[in-house]
């Protein structure tokens, strides 16, 4: 369990690491264009798998291209406790969202090593492949470990940087796509997940708090409603005659979009519409037709359920008001996920234990632990995230948070990796 001094970060290796790494698919001065299964990418995980082997851990790479870092315990036979996230970004994206995560658990681990501090359980440091979007399949290489995708889903999406399948990208990174199966992690090889992330929101830094512990990681459903009006002449049609298609989903945004705002405070719920078209996209022409994407997130997904029926009934009565068609088509569901209560707890008293300041919070964002939940209790650290940026070159976290996060989680998977605490 937890030695009598809280464990400290080296703060100087910790820079150095983070600096290195954040040169490699480096956009503009502070961002990155680092998408998973592409030669910058393989660079960045082979200099992460040095420092792990240089801290003494063993390590090995999966067939689709999850790294790990192993720290055996003292009592064989028992699963491990894992910590990580990702390497990849967002194109382009920042420094921060998933190396933070990725780094610090490598830290942690590995100062726990140094200074000497028993446990009964193995200590996995991950790195995940492909968790964000720009690979082509969200939390792709968590998502192979749970058990949640195989060839078929791989050959089914398209990896944008090269133009092929993903299956196919990832036997060009250096992969076996065809050995995905033999990814998926057994049941009881986990007994617990931590991932520390930057926040992705302003919360922790407008309560100038630098650890914030996650009860819930929000769900999702995503999908497109398309509106078919009448293309005509933008000058020759009267406003009074027209089935404008572009305006029937400018309505629709408006309207649902102050629903969204309207929901109370504690089912924490989004809208956004990323995506928008209009056809045929001239000047001079009403659109006859135009689509929209929604991202609709909530801690509720009865809360989510009853925003989608509002939606529906909004549609209708713009459908009648603007003398349009339109359809709603459903993508993906992402159900909530909430965060143990174990080690939520192990997380609470890490940060009395270093002394860091924290508050309890909802994850807006879907991360790899949504998908590790399937094989083990998860819980989520987060660290402050300036102005609430992320998925920007802007995103920026300080160093102090970091190490802060690094200390935290130190503490929480020490004791979670003692046979008598329950996850």
């Amino acid at each position: 369990m937890s030695q009598n001094k809280p464990i400290q970060t080296n703060r100087a290796r910790m820079k150095k690491e983070f600096t290195a790494q954040s040169q490699i698919g480096r956009a503009g001065k502070t961002g990155l264009a680092r998408i998973a299964l592409t030669p910058e990418y393989n660079r960045v995980r082979k200099l992460v798998r040095g420092w792990m082997e240089a801290a003494g851990l063993g390590t090995r790479v999966d067939a689709v291209g999850n790294l790990f870092g192993r720290k055996e315990g003292r009592v064989k036979g028992l699963p491990a406790v894992m910590a990580g996230s990702h390497l990849d970004s967002q194109n382009p994206g920042g420094r921060f969202d998933g190396p933070a995560g990725v780094l610090t658990a490598l830290e942690a681990v590995r100062r726990i090593a140094e200074v000497g501090a028993a446990h009964d359980h193995p200590l996995e440091v991950v790195a995940f492949v492909g968790e964000e979007s720009a690979c082509g399949i969200v939390t792709f290489g968590s998502s192979v470990l749970a058990g949640q995708l195989g060839a078929a889903g791989m050959k089914a999406a398209i990896h944008p940087p090269t133009g092929k399948s993903v299956y196919e990208a990832v036997r060009l990174a250096g992969g076996n796509p065809a050995r995905v199966a033999g990814c998926r992690l057994p049941r009881k090889s986990l007994k617990a997940f931590v991932e520390l992330h930057i926040e992705q929101g302003p919360v922790l830094e407008a309560a100038k708090v630098p650890i914030g512990i996650v009860d819930t990681i929000v769900g999702a459903l995503r999908g497109d409603i398309h509106f078919e009006g009448q293309t005509a002449h933008s000058g020759g049609q009267p406003m009074s005659y027209r089935r404008d298609a572009a305006m029937a989903a400018a309505d629709f945004m408006v309207e649902a979009e102050a629903m969204a705002r309207r929901a109370p405070e504690g089912q924490r719920m989004t809208l956004t519409f990323g995506m928008m078209s209009a056809r045929p996209g001239w000047y001079s022409i009403v659109p006859g037709g135009a689509s929209i994407s929604f991202d609709l997130r909530s801690k509720s997904a009865k809360a989510s359920e009853a925003m989608l029926e509002r939606m529906k009934k909004a549609l209708g009565r713009i459908r009648k008001k603007r003398g349009v068609k339109s359809r709603l088509q459903r993508k993906v569901k992402y159900v909530p996920c909430p965060a143990s209560r174990g080690i939520r707890q192990a997380l609470d008293r890490a940060a009395g234990e270093t002394g860091h300041a924290s508050l309890t919070l909802s994850s807006g964002g879907i991360h790899d632990a949504c998908r590790i939940a399937a094989l083990c209790p998860v819980g989520m650290v987060f660290v402050p995230s300036v102005k609430g940026l992320s998925h920007t070159p802007e995103e920026f976290t300080r160093f102090p948070d970091i190490v802060a996060g690094a200390e935290v989680l130190a503490s929480a998977i020490l004791r979670l990796a003692d046979r008598r605490v329950k996850a």
